[in-house]
Protein backbone atom coordinates (compact mmCIF):
# COMPACT_ATOMS: atom_id res chain seq x y z
CA UNK A 1 0.00 0.00 0.00
CA UNK A 2 1.67 3.20 -1.21
CA UNK A 3 -0.81 5.77 0.03
CA UNK A 4 -4.18 6.12 1.76
CA UNK A 5 -6.90 8.75 1.81
CA UNK A 6 -9.92 9.26 4.09
CA UNK A 7 -12.86 11.42 3.11
CA UNK A 8 -16.58 11.69 2.57
CA UNK A 9 -17.73 10.23 -0.75
CA UNK A 10 -20.82 9.31 -2.72
CA UNK A 11 -20.56 5.88 -4.37
CA UNK A 12 -22.34 5.63 -7.73
CA UNK A 13 -22.77 1.88 -8.19
CA UNK A 14 -22.74 0.82 -11.84
CA UNK A 15 -24.16 -2.65 -11.16
CA UNK A 16 -25.40 -4.66 -8.17
CA UNK A 17 -23.51 -7.95 -8.46
CA UNK A 18 -24.24 -10.92 -6.21
CA UNK A 19 -21.44 -13.23 -5.00
CA UNK A 20 -22.62 -15.71 -7.66
CA UNK A 21 -22.24 -13.14 -10.46
CA UNK A 22 -18.70 -12.20 -9.34
CA UNK A 23 -17.81 -15.88 -8.90
CA UNK A 24 -18.88 -16.73 -12.46
CA UNK A 25 -16.65 -13.90 -13.77
CA UNK A 26 -13.69 -15.21 -11.75
CA UNK A 27 -14.24 -18.82 -12.87
CA UNK A 28 -14.74 -17.88 -16.55
CA UNK A 29 -12.37 -14.94 -17.19
CA UNK A 30 -12.62 -15.31 -20.98
CA UNK A 31 -16.40 -15.55 -21.14
CA UNK A 32 -18.43 -12.76 -22.76
CA UNK A 33 -21.45 -12.14 -20.49
CA UNK A 34 -24.76 -11.08 -22.03
CA UNK A 35 -26.95 -8.39 -20.38
CA UNK A 36 -29.51 -11.09 -19.51
CA UNK A 37 -26.97 -12.90 -17.29
CA UNK A 38 -26.36 -9.87 -15.05
CA UNK A 39 -28.43 -7.28 -13.14
CA UNK A 40 -29.06 -3.93 -14.89
CA UNK A 41 -25.80 -2.13 -15.76
CA UNK A 42 -25.31 1.66 -15.77
CA UNK A 43 -25.02 3.03 -19.34
CA UNK A 44 -21.76 4.78 -18.37
CA UNK A 45 -19.99 1.41 -18.10
CA UNK A 46 -19.75 -1.71 -20.24
CA UNK A 47 -20.06 -5.29 -19.02
CA UNK A 48 -16.46 -5.87 -20.18
CA UNK A 49 -15.24 -3.02 -17.93
CA UNK A 50 -17.10 -4.48 -14.94
CA UNK A 51 -15.73 -7.95 -15.60
CA UNK A 52 -12.17 -6.60 -15.86
CA UNK A 53 -12.61 -4.66 -12.60
CA UNK A 54 -13.74 -7.84 -10.80
CA UNK A 55 -10.78 -9.79 -12.21
CA UNK A 56 -8.34 -7.02 -11.18
CA UNK A 57 -9.75 -6.96 -7.64
CA UNK A 58 -9.60 -10.75 -7.49
CA UNK A 59 -5.93 -10.76 -8.51
CA UNK A 60 -5.05 -8.11 -5.89
CA UNK A 61 -7.10 -9.95 -3.23
CA UNK A 62 -5.19 -13.19 -3.91
CA UNK A 63 -1.89 -11.39 -3.23
CA UNK A 64 -3.28 -9.68 -0.11
CA UNK A 65 -4.60 -12.96 1.26
CA UNK A 66 -1.37 -14.83 0.59
CA UNK A 67 0.65 -12.09 2.31
CA UNK A 68 -1.78 -11.98 5.26
CA UNK A 69 -1.18 -15.65 6.06
CA UNK A 70 2.58 -15.30 5.48
CA UNK A 71 2.42 -12.51 8.08
CA UNK A 72 0.85 -14.89 10.62
CA UNK A 73 -2.94 -14.74 10.37
CA UNK A 74 -5.19 -17.65 11.37
CA UNK A 75 -8.53 -18.69 9.89
CA UNK A 76 -10.68 -21.47 11.34
CA UNK A 77 -13.42 -22.26 8.82
CA UNK A 78 -16.10 -24.43 10.41
CA UNK A 79 -18.77 -26.08 8.25
CA UNK A 80 -21.86 -23.92 7.91
CA UNK A 81 -25.26 -25.34 6.98
CA UNK A 82 -27.56 -23.45 4.60
CA UNK A 83 -31.15 -24.29 3.65
CA UNK A 84 -33.43 -24.04 0.65
CA UNK A 85 -36.96 -23.13 1.77
CA UNK A 86 -40.37 -23.96 0.38
CA UNK A 87 -41.69 -20.68 -1.02
CA UNK A 88 -45.21 -21.19 0.33
CA UNK A 89 -44.63 -22.72 3.78
CA UNK A 90 -41.18 -21.28 4.50
CA UNK A 91 -40.12 -24.74 5.73
CA UNK A 92 -36.76 -26.30 4.76
CA UNK A 93 -36.97 -28.58 1.74
CA UNK A 94 -33.24 -29.08 1.26
CA UNK A 95 -29.89 -28.24 2.85
CA UNK A 96 -26.28 -27.94 1.79
CA UNK A 97 -22.85 -26.96 3.16
CA UNK A 98 -22.28 -23.25 2.42
CA UNK A 99 -19.32 -22.83 0.10
CA UNK A 100 -16.83 -20.06 0.91
CA UNK A 101 -15.59 -19.13 -2.57
CA UNK A 102 -13.18 -16.73 -4.28
CA UNK A 103 -15.85 -14.00 -4.55
CA UNK A 104 -16.33 -14.15 -0.75
CA UNK A 105 -12.56 -13.99 -0.24
CA UNK A 106 -12.30 -10.98 -2.57
CA UNK A 107 -14.78 -8.95 -0.52
CA UNK A 108 -13.21 -10.12 2.76
CA UNK A 109 -9.69 -8.93 1.88
CA UNK A 110 -10.74 -5.35 1.04
CA UNK A 111 -13.12 -5.27 4.01
CA UNK A 112 -10.26 -6.22 6.34
CA UNK A 113 -8.02 -3.56 4.79
CA UNK A 114 -10.65 -0.86 5.29
CA UNK A 115 -11.29 -1.92 8.88
CA UNK A 116 -7.59 -1.90 9.77
CA UNK A 117 -6.96 1.47 8.09
CA UNK A 118 -9.88 3.07 9.95
CA UNK A 119 -8.74 1.53 13.26
CA UNK A 120 -5.34 3.25 12.88
CA UNK A 121 -6.94 6.55 11.87
CA UNK A 122 -9.43 6.84 14.76
CA UNK A 123 -6.86 5.67 17.34
CA UNK A 124 -4.35 8.30 16.08
CA UNK A 125 -7.05 10.98 16.35
CA UNK A 126 -8.77 9.85 19.57
CA UNK A 127 -6.39 7.68 21.64
CA UNK A 128 -8.79 7.80 24.62
CA UNK A 129 -12.10 7.35 22.76
CA UNK A 130 -11.50 5.00 19.82
CA UNK A 131 -13.85 2.00 19.59
CA UNK A 132 -11.71 -0.94 18.43
CA UNK A 133 -12.09 -4.72 18.31
CA UNK A 134 -9.61 -7.03 19.98
CA UNK A 135 -9.26 -10.80 19.93
CA UNK A 136 -7.59 -12.24 23.04
CA UNK A 137 -5.22 -15.23 22.74
CA UNK A 138 -6.65 -18.76 23.33
CA UNK A 139 -7.52 -19.90 26.86
CA UNK A 140 -4.29 -21.28 28.33
CA UNK A 141 -5.74 -24.37 30.10
CA UNK A 142 -7.81 -25.55 27.11
CA UNK A 143 -4.90 -24.90 24.74
CA UNK A 144 -2.50 -26.87 26.98
CA UNK A 145 -4.92 -29.82 27.06
CA UNK A 146 -5.23 -29.73 23.28
CA UNK A 147 -1.45 -29.60 22.86
CA UNK A 148 -1.03 -32.68 25.08
CA UNK A 149 -3.76 -34.53 23.18
CA UNK A 150 -2.19 -33.74 19.79
CA UNK A 151 1.19 -34.98 21.03
CA UNK A 152 -0.38 -38.24 22.26
CA UNK A 153 -2.15 -38.99 18.97
CA UNK A 154 0.96 -38.12 16.94
CA UNK A 155 -0.25 -34.86 15.39
CA UNK A 156 2.60 -32.45 14.75
CA UNK A 157 0.89 -29.12 15.54
CA UNK A 158 2.81 -25.92 16.26
CA UNK A 159 0.78 -23.91 18.81
CA UNK A 160 3.35 -21.13 19.30
CA UNK A 161 1.36 -18.49 17.36
CA UNK A 162 -1.78 -17.93 15.28
CA UNK A 163 0.29 -18.20 12.10
CA UNK A 164 2.01 -21.47 12.98
CA UNK A 165 -1.34 -22.93 14.05
CA UNK A 166 -2.84 -21.98 10.66
CA UNK A 167 0.13 -23.52 8.83
CA UNK A 168 -0.14 -26.76 10.82
CA UNK A 169 -3.87 -27.02 10.18
CA UNK A 170 -3.47 -26.50 6.43
CA UNK A 171 -0.74 -29.05 5.92
CA UNK A 172 -2.27 -32.18 4.41
CA UNK A 173 -3.41 -34.81 6.90
CA UNK A 174 -3.06 -37.76 4.59
CA UNK A 175 -3.71 -37.79 0.86
CA UNK A 176 -6.95 -39.76 0.89
CA UNK A 177 -10.45 -38.39 0.34
CA UNK A 178 -10.99 -38.10 4.12
CA UNK A 179 -8.09 -35.68 4.70
CA UNK A 180 -10.58 -32.80 4.42
CA UNK A 181 -12.81 -34.45 7.04
CA UNK A 182 -9.85 -34.82 9.43
CA UNK A 183 -9.10 -31.13 8.87
CA UNK A 184 -12.73 -30.25 9.78
CA UNK A 185 -12.47 -32.27 13.01
CA UNK A 186 -9.20 -30.54 13.91
CA UNK A 187 -10.66 -27.12 13.09
CA UNK A 188 -13.44 -27.84 15.56
CA UNK A 189 -10.93 -28.92 18.22
CA UNK A 190 -8.82 -25.79 17.67
CA UNK A 191 -11.93 -23.60 17.95
CA UNK A 192 -12.66 -24.72 21.51
CA UNK A 193 -9.81 -22.82 23.25
CA UNK A 194 -10.45 -19.69 21.16
CA UNK A 195 -12.01 -16.69 22.86
CA UNK A 196 -14.62 -14.32 21.42
CA UNK A 197 -13.44 -11.10 19.79
CA UNK A 198 -14.57 -8.04 21.77
CA UNK A 199 -15.34 -4.38 21.17
CA UNK A 200 -13.58 -2.02 23.61
CA UNK A 201 -12.71 1.63 24.18
CA UNK A 202 -8.96 2.35 23.92
CA UNK A 203 -9.06 4.76 26.88
CA UNK A 204 -10.14 1.96 29.23
CA UNK A 205 -7.32 -0.47 28.29
CA UNK A 206 -4.00 1.25 28.99
CA UNK A 207 -1.71 -1.44 27.57
CA UNK A 208 -1.54 -1.41 23.77
CA UNK A 209 -0.49 -5.07 23.68
CA UNK A 210 -4.04 -5.91 24.84
CA UNK A 211 -5.43 -4.22 21.70
CA UNK A 212 -4.10 -6.98 19.42
CA UNK A 213 -6.31 -9.17 17.28
CA UNK A 214 -4.97 -12.72 17.76
CA UNK A 215 -6.50 -14.39 14.68
CA UNK A 216 -5.70 -11.54 12.27
CA UNK A 217 -2.31 -11.00 13.98
CA UNK A 218 -2.58 -7.20 13.73
CA UNK A 219 -2.15 -4.49 16.41
CA UNK A 220 -5.33 -2.48 15.60
CA UNK A 221 -8.66 -3.60 14.17
CA UNK A 222 -12.24 -2.33 14.24
CA UNK A 223 -15.60 -2.77 12.51
CA UNK A 224 -16.29 -0.02 9.98
CA UNK A 225 -17.71 -1.73 6.89
CA UNK A 226 -21.28 -2.69 7.94
CA UNK A 227 -23.05 0.35 9.44
CA UNK A 228 -26.46 -0.77 8.15
CA UNK A 229 -26.40 -3.86 10.35
CA UNK A 230 -24.04 -3.18 13.27
CA UNK A 231 -24.25 -0.35 15.80
CA UNK A 232 -20.51 -0.54 16.56
CA UNK A 233 -19.80 0.50 12.96
CA UNK A 234 -22.00 3.61 13.41
CA UNK A 235 -19.91 4.73 16.39
CA UNK A 236 -16.75 4.15 14.33
CA UNK A 237 -18.20 6.18 11.42
CA UNK A 238 -18.88 9.07 13.81
CA UNK A 239 -15.32 8.87 15.17
CA UNK A 240 -13.88 8.79 11.65
CA UNK A 241 -16.03 11.74 10.58
CA UNK A 242 -14.88 13.73 13.63
CA UNK A 243 -11.24 12.83 12.90
CA UNK A 244 -11.61 14.43 9.44
CA UNK A 245 -13.20 17.57 10.87
CA UNK A 246 -16.39 16.72 8.94
CA UNK A 247 -18.45 16.71 12.15
CA UNK A 248 -18.09 17.96 15.71
CA UNK A 249 -15.72 16.08 18.06
CA UNK A 250 -17.09 13.12 20.05
CA UNK A 251 -18.15 14.39 23.48
CA UNK A 252 -18.73 10.95 25.06
CA UNK A 253 -16.46 9.95 27.93
CA UNK A 254 -14.38 6.80 27.56
CA UNK A 255 -16.49 5.02 30.23
CA UNK A 256 -19.66 5.73 28.21
CA UNK A 257 -18.07 4.40 25.01
CA UNK A 258 -17.00 1.27 26.93
CA UNK A 259 -20.61 0.78 28.06
CA UNK A 260 -21.67 0.95 24.41
CA UNK A 261 -18.94 -1.58 23.57
CA UNK A 262 -20.12 -3.94 26.35
CA UNK A 263 -23.69 -3.75 25.04
CA UNK A 264 -22.49 -4.49 21.48
CA UNK A 265 -20.57 -7.52 22.82
CA UNK A 266 -23.68 -8.82 24.60
CA UNK A 267 -25.80 -8.43 21.45
CA UNK A 268 -23.10 -10.09 19.31
CA UNK A 269 -23.02 -13.10 21.67
CA UNK A 270 -26.83 -13.32 21.67
CA UNK A 271 -27.08 -13.11 17.88
CA UNK A 272 -24.41 -15.80 17.45
CA UNK A 273 -26.33 -18.11 19.80
CA UNK A 274 -29.64 -17.41 18.02
CA UNK A 275 -28.00 -18.14 14.66
CA UNK A 276 -26.73 -21.50 15.94
CA UNK A 277 -30.11 -22.43 17.48
CA UNK A 278 -31.92 -21.36 14.31
CA UNK A 279 -29.74 -23.67 12.18
CA UNK A 280 -30.36 -26.53 14.67
CA UNK A 281 -34.10 -25.89 14.56
CA UNK A 282 -34.31 -25.82 10.76
CA UNK A 283 -32.19 -28.96 10.46
CA UNK A 284 -34.41 -30.79 12.99
CA UNK A 285 -37.44 -29.87 10.83
CA UNK A 286 -35.55 -31.08 7.74
CA UNK A 287 -34.80 -34.44 9.42
CA UNK A 288 -38.47 -34.77 10.46
CA UNK A 289 -39.74 -33.99 6.94
CA UNK A 290 -37.10 -35.81 4.87
CA UNK A 291 -35.48 -38.33 7.24
CA UNK A 292 -34.14 -40.78 8.19
CA UNK A 293 -30.89 -39.46 6.68
CA UNK A 294 -27.75 -41.55 6.26
CA UNK A 295 -24.22 -40.17 6.11
CA UNK A 296 -20.60 -40.95 6.82
CA UNK A 297 -19.35 -39.32 10.01
CA UNK A 298 -15.98 -38.84 11.65
CA UNK A 299 -15.41 -39.24 15.39
CA UNK A 300 -14.29 -35.99 17.01
CA UNK A 301 -14.51 -36.81 20.73
CA UNK A 302 -14.67 -39.98 22.85
CA UNK A 303 -16.24 -40.23 26.35
CA UNK A 304 -16.66 -43.23 28.64
CA UNK A 305 -20.27 -43.99 27.54
CA UNK A 306 -20.70 -41.93 24.38
CA UNK A 307 -18.82 -40.30 21.52
CA UNK A 308 -19.23 -37.19 19.36
CA UNK A 309 -19.25 -37.25 15.57
CA UNK A 310 -19.09 -34.72 12.76
CA UNK A 311 -21.72 -35.76 10.19
CA UNK A 312 -19.82 -35.11 6.96
CA UNK A 313 -22.74 -34.70 4.55
CA UNK A 314 -24.47 -32.03 6.65
CA UNK A 315 -21.69 -30.55 8.81
CA UNK A 316 -23.65 -31.09 12.06
CA UNK A 317 -22.20 -32.45 15.29
CA UNK A 318 -24.05 -35.08 17.31
CA UNK A 319 -23.42 -37.25 20.36
CA UNK A 320 -24.05 -41.01 20.06
CA UNK A 321 -24.84 -42.85 23.31
CA UNK A 322 -23.77 -46.46 23.81
CA UNK A 323 -26.99 -47.36 25.70
CA UNK A 324 -29.02 -46.48 22.57
CA UNK A 325 -27.21 -49.15 20.50
CA UNK A 326 -27.82 -52.94 20.40
CA UNK A 327 -24.60 -53.81 22.24
CA UNK A 328 -23.62 -56.71 24.49
CA UNK A 329 -21.31 -54.25 26.22
CA UNK A 330 -18.65 -51.59 25.72
CA UNK A 331 -15.27 -50.80 27.22
CA UNK A 332 -13.59 -47.41 27.64
CA UNK A 333 -9.85 -46.97 28.12
CA UNK A 334 -7.16 -44.36 27.60
CA UNK A 335 -4.03 -45.23 25.68
CA UNK A 336 -1.82 -42.41 26.99
CA UNK A 337 -4.20 -39.47 26.64
CA UNK A 338 -5.89 -41.01 23.61
CA UNK A 339 -9.43 -42.15 24.57
CA UNK A 340 -10.69 -45.40 23.06
CA UNK A 341 -14.14 -47.00 23.21
CA UNK A 342 -14.64 -50.64 22.18
CA UNK A 343 -18.22 -51.55 21.27
CA UNK A 344 -19.33 -55.21 21.37
CA UNK A 345 -22.26 -55.52 18.96
CA UNK A 346 -25.01 -58.08 19.49
CA UNK A 347 -24.90 -60.78 16.78
CA UNK A 348 -27.63 -60.40 14.17
CA UNK A 349 -28.21 -64.19 14.30
CA UNK A 350 -27.12 -67.03 16.63
CA UNK A 351 -24.46 -68.34 14.23
CA UNK A 352 -22.50 -65.10 14.32
CA UNK A 353 -20.00 -64.04 16.96
CA UNK A 354 -20.13 -60.70 18.74
CA UNK A 355 -18.53 -58.04 16.60
CA UNK A 356 -16.11 -55.54 18.22
CA UNK A 357 -15.79 -51.99 16.88
CA UNK A 358 -13.05 -49.65 18.14
CA UNK A 359 -13.96 -45.95 18.30
CA UNK A 360 -11.15 -43.35 18.51
CA UNK A 361 -10.62 -39.81 17.22
CA UNK A 362 -10.81 -39.73 13.39
CA UNK A 363 -12.58 -43.14 13.18
CA UNK A 364 -14.92 -43.15 10.19
CA UNK A 365 -18.43 -44.47 10.91
CA UNK A 366 -21.85 -44.64 9.25
CA UNK A 367 -24.71 -42.86 11.05
CA UNK A 368 -28.46 -42.47 10.62
CA UNK A 369 -30.19 -39.26 11.69
CA UNK A 370 -33.79 -39.80 12.84
CA UNK A 371 -36.48 -37.53 14.24
CA UNK A 372 -37.21 -37.93 17.98
CA UNK A 373 -40.57 -38.21 19.73
CA UNK A 374 -39.81 -34.84 21.32
CA UNK A 375 -40.77 -31.98 18.99
CA UNK A 376 -38.00 -30.55 16.82
CA UNK A 377 -35.33 -32.89 18.18
CA UNK A 378 -33.33 -35.50 16.30
CA UNK A 379 -30.85 -38.23 17.20
CA UNK A 380 -27.84 -39.85 15.56
CA UNK A 381 -27.58 -43.64 15.66
CA UNK A 382 -24.54 -45.64 14.67
CA UNK A 383 -25.05 -48.15 11.86
CA UNK A 384 -23.85 -51.66 12.60
CA UNK A 385 -20.48 -52.24 10.91
CA UNK A 386 -20.65 -54.74 8.05
CA UNK A 387 -18.76 -58.02 8.28
CA UNK A 388 -16.65 -57.19 5.21
CA UNK A 389 -15.15 -54.18 7.04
Amino acid sequence: ILDEWFGRTVICSCVKLSYDHAQSMIESPGKVFSPEELPPVSPQHSIAEIQQAVLNLHRIAQHLRKQRFIDGALRLDQLKLAFTLDQESGMPQGCYIYQYRDSNKLVEEFMLLANMAVAHQIYRSFPEQALLRRHPPPQTKLLKDLMEFCNQVGLNIDFSSAGTLHKSLNETFGADKYSEARKEVLTNMFSRPMQMALYFCTGVLKNETLFRHYALNVPFYTHFTSPIRRYADLVVHRLLSASLGASSPIKMKKEDIQRQADHCNDRKMASKRVQELSADLFFAVFVRECGPLESEAMVMGVLNEAFDVLVLKFGVQKRIYCNALPLLGFHFQKVGRKPELTLMWEPENPEQESMPQVITIFTLVEVVLTSDDAPLKYSALLKRPSLEK
